[in-house]
């Protein structure tokens, strides 16, 4: 007989990194983010954030000024992630292959989370290291 696998297991210890992940990809699929700058503006600016993603090789400083200073001003907490790479394959700007591996990601500089998908794990871990930024 066949061993049934969990479509996701759950982890014991999931990182920020990992919790964020999958965070952002439940609330892809039920409409509660914002993409790109105008999105996200009008979402900081409407205080209907719960977190601001933005990337930290993000190329047009007033670009990242602007966001860090809305997020500042209305008190929503910003995560730095390294790469816009990163968060564009978070949110599925990309193809992928027959091996299920990313291929041709767009980067995303910015996204904000309007509100939590569900809550389960991925968003307590999310949640403890907001409190702690």
């Amino acid at each position: 007989m066949a061993e049934v696998e969990q479509a996701q297991p759950v982890v014991a210890g999931l990182t920020s990194e990992e919790a964020l992940r999958r965070v952002l990809k439940a609330a892809l699929y039920r409409d509660k983010l914002a993409k790109g700058l105008h999105e996200a503006c009008k979402a900081i600016e409407a205080r209907r954030a719960k977190l601001c993603v933005l990337a930290e090789d993000c190329s047009e400083a007033k670009y990242k000024d602007l966001v860090q200073a809305l997020c500042k001003e209305n008190d929503i907490p910003l995560m730095i992630v390294p790469r816009g790479t990163d968060i564009g394959e978070w949110l599925g700007f990309c193809k992928y292959d027959a091996q299920n591996n990313p291929r041709k990601v767009k980067r995303c500089s910015c996204a904000v989370l309007k509100d939590y998908a569900f809550e389960d794990e991925a968003a307590a871990t999310l949640q403890r290291h907001i409190s702690t930024l």
